[in-house]
């Protein structure tokens, strides 16, 4: 990575196939969303993911499932998973984006990754269950899953909210959500801080 990368707040996008995990810094995090340290002790970073409530924390969800979470609105939730590490570290064999953005956009997409959560007692966000791999949990999400707010339009509009060149409408899948991001990445588009872009394809 050339020393120009170190310029700017680092995101990474991790590409799970159906769904994509957004990695962010997690002291920030941790600052909007109260217990949540408490719950994951030790965390460097988080990767964020959101989607139906019922077909994100199925296993082997079908089709019928998916076609239910597309019709019409459904409840939706977050899965949050804590690394000690950057994601290379976690995720070696799947397709990775990193980029940089201002230390205002990163604020702003923290903010809105916080706002997503539904509270409970104390402002705490509520916990729904245990994630998907590694130290991960599900929690109550106040927005709606639908057609044209789906898992990877959530991140893109989170991207986005970072200062970042994305258009959900072309992110409804994980490809055309990586697509974006490697452009982008490529691109320099956070020429501003001085940042030309990392990419890493899936293994294999």
């Amino acid at each position: 990575m050339p020393a120009s990368a170190a310029q700017g707040e680092p995101l990474y996008l991790v590409n799970h196939g159906l769904h994509t995990g957004l990695v962010l810094p997690a002291a920030g995090l941790e600052r909007r969303l109260p217990g949540l340290a408490e719950h994951f002790p030790g965390a460097s970073f988080y990767e964020v993911g959101w989607g139906d409530r019922v077909f994100y924390q199925t296993e082997e969800a079908g089709s019928g499932l998916a076609l239910r979470a597309l019709l019409w609105p459904t409840a939706s939730v977050v899965h949050l998973v804590s690394l000690s590490s950057p994601p290379q570290h976690y995720f070696p064999e799947l397709e990775r984006v990193e980029l940089r953005v201002s230390s205002a956009g990163l604020e702003r997409l923290l903010d809105r990754v916080a706002a997503s959560f539904a509270r409970g007692s104390e402002n705490r966000p509520g916990f729904t269950g245990p994630g998907l791999y590694g130290s991960g949990g599900f929690f109550d999400s106040r927005e709606r899953y639908h057609l044209f707010h789906t898992c990877n339009t959530w991140v893109a509009r989170r991207l986005a909210d970072a200062g970042l060149p994305m258009r959900p409408v072309l992110a409804i899948t994980a490809g055309g959500l990586m697509r974006q991001a490697r452009a982008a990445a490529m691109a320099g588009c956070c020429a501003k801080a001085g940042y030309d872009g990392t990419y890493f394809p899936a293994a294999g």
